[in-house]
């Protein structure tokens, strides 16, 4: 966790472009392009984006706690920790017709593509070092009991092959 901890610190003021304001409270005024809210990964990644297409724009990022990534902004989303959204279900909810909607899943899906694409940027500047101290591939596994829950995944699984950015699954 420490090593990620400073990753994250590193990737929200390595560069000189973004204040870590101790409180969110100061009472003093400050001028500033852009306010990051929270000091998660999120507030960080976003930094890291504006500071390679306006670096010239000034950032101060506010968090309440005494750190950054101290906490998850939200656990159903997973916090914007970069995922492909093939494997959670909640992504692909089923409609009243009972077929599935990918939208959501295949949203997130090339969102994350495009992160993996800057983050591959920042190892090739030299920004990052070690692809593998951030990024790795982990095997998923959806599991569901019930002859309406198999279902739905065998017509969830059936909607994802139709989408370009998805990879081939099995399904047992």
């Amino acid at each position: 966790m420490k090593k990620m901890t400073a990753m994250l610190f590193s990737l929200a003021v390595g560069l000189n472009t973004v204040s870590l304001a101790a409180k969110a409270d100061t009472p003093e005024e400050q001028e500033t392009d852009v306010l990051l809210i929270g000091g998660g990964i999120m507030s960080a990644t976003l930094g890291t984006y504006l500071h390679e297409l306006q670096p010239d724009w000034s950032m101060t990022m506010v968090e309440r706690l005494d750190g950054v990534a101290k906490e998850s902004s939200n656990g159903w989303n997973n916090a914007g920790t970069g995922h492909s959204a093939l494997m959670e279900l909640n992504y692909t909810p089923q409609k009243k017709d009972g077929s599935i909607s990918i939208e959501k899943a295949v949203e997130i899906n090339e969102a994350f593509q495009i992160s993996r694409q800057f983050w591959s940027h920042q190892v090739n500047s030299g920004v990052l070092q070690n692809p593998h101290s951030f990024i790795n591939t982990v095997p998923h596994m959806s599991f569901v009991w019930g002859d309406q829950n198999v279902n739905f995944l065998r017509a969830r699984y059936a909607a994802l092959q139709q989408s370009t950015p998805v990879p081939r699954h099995e399904i047992l």
